[in-house]
């Protein structure tokens, strides 16, 4: 970036100190309030549902929707987007089966449910998976999250690792998942108004204003959603868009993050409309940040710039802040970076205490002790755990960052791809028990390593199978459940009484 261009200006520097002020103060404004690990966990039940829907909105943002889908968009066309086109169909689903469900089965972990089903084996496999891909995740989006923003304010990664993932972890630690959800409210707010001050300012600055930035989009198919073509081994739209459909159902079914505001929510009917307003929400959201990088091509073609020419795609916008924005609102726009990354961060900080506390150290390591310990130990891994993103974050910015994003994605995939099976079996085939699940794990699992294995060129691809890494998830999610479902059938398998029993015993119907 230009040397004599300094991020550092009055409007700037007021706008970023009111937004970290205003994250301080939610945290401790709840410290108080939170003083069970129920309350610490989900809240005492009267947070608006309007709140938990913003919430839901912020914590599916991060550092990489405001970068990496400008990025994109500039580079090449909307079809990144068709992912997401999914999302409201599994958000109905949600909101007609999964709310009461959840609400019925689970006290504050989606995880409670699979011990039910499935007994201690499963939920210790899914809690595990969940916190080695929350810890690896976050550590991404920090690490994400330096890159531009050493470019736009030449701070050292070492202060911008400290004070994005330092301010998430201190109000999170002091009031918990009500702390965490009213500063989501803020950071989705700041989000979307960094955004449509980006889209102002481009406009502004393109001679022609909107028409010219339409047509040259038009004319070089900015606005395309992909190849309409069944072709499973490129990224069609179809490709994407079943991609969507498993990605989402993953996220409404199992991510503690969304169960959580779930359980957060007063009754069921209002876990309902916070449900409905993310999903009514997210898609004009992601529109807007791929509108950003369509109209910052179409500003460089009519406007060339020699340094554009230069940078990375994930660069231009970067660059346009820096040397393109007023003062204040650019300040504004960094602002809703950060706040797309702490909101990510902070919500996922959250769910990793709730799981690890809940799922793995009560009723495994350290039982039978006073709420109180609880609680403190709750907010003793919400510090553990932002060390954890920390290291994390480092390793990556002193490594091969793309690299190792890529392989971890894999190994991601590897371990989580059949969690949401253990949800869909449970809540549709009551035939399948504990014996049939780990028959139907274990023959997925092999699919699962036998594509990673040979995406990474470890191993020949002997089966001749020509997909997109894309298609792997929704393969071994097909393969798992259809394997399961022929068992049981096959086998005569009837439902595990126990599993019955437990999931009768202290479900009242959902209010």
């Amino acid at each position: 970036m230009p040397a004599e261009i300094s991020f550092f200006n009055l409007p700037n520097i007021l706008i970023m100190g009111a937004y970290f002020v205003a994250m301080l103060v939610i945290g401790g404004m709840f410290v108080k309030k939170s003083t069970t690990s129920e309350t610490y966990f989900i809240g005492n039940g009267n947070i608006p549902s309007w709140a938990i829907g913003l919430s839901m909105l912020s914590a599916s943002m991060s550092s990489i929707t405001f970068l990496a889908m400008p990025a994109a968009a500039f580079a090449l066309d909307w079809r990144m987007m068709v992912p997401n086109l999914s999302m409201p169909v599994i958000a109905l689903f949600a909101i007609w089966l999964f709310i009461p469900f959840f609400r019925k089965n689970a006290k504050v972990s989606a995880y409670e449910y699979l011990f039910k089903r499935y007994g201690s084996g499963v939920r210790i496999y899914s809690s595990i998976v969940f916190l080695l891909i929350q810890v690896a995740r976050l550590g991404a989006i920090l690490y994400l999250l330096v890159i531009p923003l050493q470019l736009i304010t030449g701070l050292s990664a070492f202060w911008i690792v400290v004070i994005t993932g330092g301010m998430a972890m201190v109000y999170t630690f002091l009031g918990g998942i009500t702390a965490s959800i009213w500063a989501d409210v803020i950071q989705a707010i700041v989000l979307l108004l960094g955004g449509m001050v980006a889209v102002a300012v481009v406009i502004y600055s393109t001679p022609g204003g909107i028409p010219a930035l339409f047509d040259v989009a038009m004319e070089h198919h900015k606005f395309s959603l992909g190849p309409m073509s069944w072709d499973p081994s490129t990224r069609t739209f179809w490709t994407m868009f079943t991609v969507g459909l498993v990605m989402w159902t993953n996220a409404y079914t199992t991510d503690q993050n969304v169960i959580q505001r779930y359980l957060a929510s007063a009754s069921t009917k209002e876990a309902r409309k916070a449900t409905l307003l993310c999903a009514a929400m997210s898609l004009p959201t992601w529109g807007l940040f791929f509108l950003i990088g369509t109209v910052l091509f179409s500003y460089y073609q009519i406007s060339p710039d020699a340094t554009v020419a230069g940078l990375k795609n994930d660069a231009v916008f970067p660059h346009f802040i820096l040397t393109k924005m007023p003062a204040g609102f650019s300040g504004l726009v960094i602002a809703g970076v950060i706040s797309a990354a702490m909101g990510t961060i902070g919500s996922g900080l959250t769910a990793f205490s709730t799981v690890m506390t809940t799922d793995i150290i009560k009723p495994y390591l350290i039982k039978n002790r006073t709420d109180v310990f609880y609680t403190r130990l709750a907010r003793g891994l919400i510090l553990m755990s932002g060390l954890l993103i920390f290291v994390i974050a480092y390793l990556l910015l002193n490594s091969d960052g793309e690299g190792i994003l890529d392989y971890n994605y894999k190994i991601v995939g590897l371990l989580s791809g059949v969690v949401v099976c253990f949800y869909l079996l449970g809540f549709f085939v009551p035939r399948v028990n504990r014996r049939i699940i780990w028959w139907g794990f274990g023959v997925a699992f092999l699919l699962n390593l036998y594509l990673v294995l040979v995406d990474l060129a470890v191993i020949p691809n002997f089966l001749n199978l020509n997909i997109h890494s894309y298609w792997v998830f929704p393969l071994v999610v097909t393969v798992m459940i259809v394997t399961c479902v022929l068992l049981a059938y096959l086998t005569g398998a009837k439902p595990d009484r126990q599993a019955e029993q437990l999931l009768r015993k202290d479900a009242p119907p959902a209010p």
